[in-house]
């Protein structure tokens, strides 16, 4: 009886050793992935208070998306009025009034939740970026901090949220750029807005910046619930993690008698 023991497989992907969904490079000799012992203790408080995270910034979404169609019901509103007055209704006039009222009002509650949702969302990601130390591109000091950076902000907090769906051991959403895309593009048009709306000496220019709010609240209300997707998604990753992985070899040995 001989015993075969074949050589490694060639250079490649191949699936993780460790059972999870993920794929790690084989280099022809070791796996070229950070070891576990590297990898922070995966400890029940610590998932505990992302998931309690990740539920308050789901929550919040949701009262994001009852201010952005609160504001498109606004400027809606005022929309109609302008076009009424220009139309010759004079009674229109009176209505200014309750749209610049209904204005302040749901522009101080919409900045005060859209503040909160995102200190929450960016402690959230800072906590799971911790829990996957060596397996993201940027620190965790980096996903929190690349929102705030300007430039850096259009591009960077979308490459560490795909880190972390990969070091949570799950495919990264197709949808992901839309969210993305969104969420830039509606700030974009909404901060437009607000400088048009400044300046403005007529009813025409008062006008223009009513409709680029009310599109940037509309990208916005479609970007809220695929970030509530984000946030259900790698907490749901994270807390499912293996917090002990054991690497071994994918192929491992085989001993063939003869």
């Amino acid at each position: 009886m001989t015993t075969n023991i074949p050589t490694s497989p060639p250079p490649g992907w191949y699936p993780a050793p460790d059972g999870s969904s993920e794929t790690w490079w084989w280099d022809g000799a070791r796996w070229a992935h950070p070891q576990p012992q590297h990898q922070p203790e995966q400890r029940p408080d610590a998932t505990n208070a992302i998931a309690k995270l990740a539920m308050a910034t789901q929550v919040l979404l949701l009262v994001c998306i009852v201010m952005s169609v609160a504001t498109i019901g606004v400027e809606t509103f005022g929309i109609i009025t302008i076009a009424d007055y220009l139309n010759g209704d004079d009674t229109a006039v009176d209505r200014f009034d309750t749209y610049d009222q209904s204005t302040f009002v749901v522009s101080i509650l919409s900045s005060l939740v859209l503040i909160t949702t995102a200190v929450i969302w960016v402690i959230w990601q800072y906590r799971v970026a911790k829990q996957v130390t060596g397996r993201t591109r940027r620190s965790p000091g980096w996903h929190a901090g690349s929102w705030f950076v300007p430039i850096i902000s259009l591009w960077f907090p979308y490459q560490n949220v795909s880190d972390l769906w990969r070091a949570v051991g799950r495919t990264r959403p197709s949808w992901q750029i839309i969210w993305w895309l969104l969420w830039v593009v509606s700030n974009y048009v909404i901060q437009l807005s607000g400088r048009i709306y400044l300046v403005a000496e007529d009813l025409e220019t008062m006008r223009v910046a009513m409709w680029m709010s009310l599109a940037g609240e509309v990208l916005l209300l479609a970007a809220a619930p695929l970030a509530w997707l984000v946030i259900r998604g790698i907490t749901r990753g994270i807390l499912q993690r293996p917090s002990n992985p054991v690497p071994a070899f994918a192929g491992g040995l085989t001993i063939t008698p003869s």
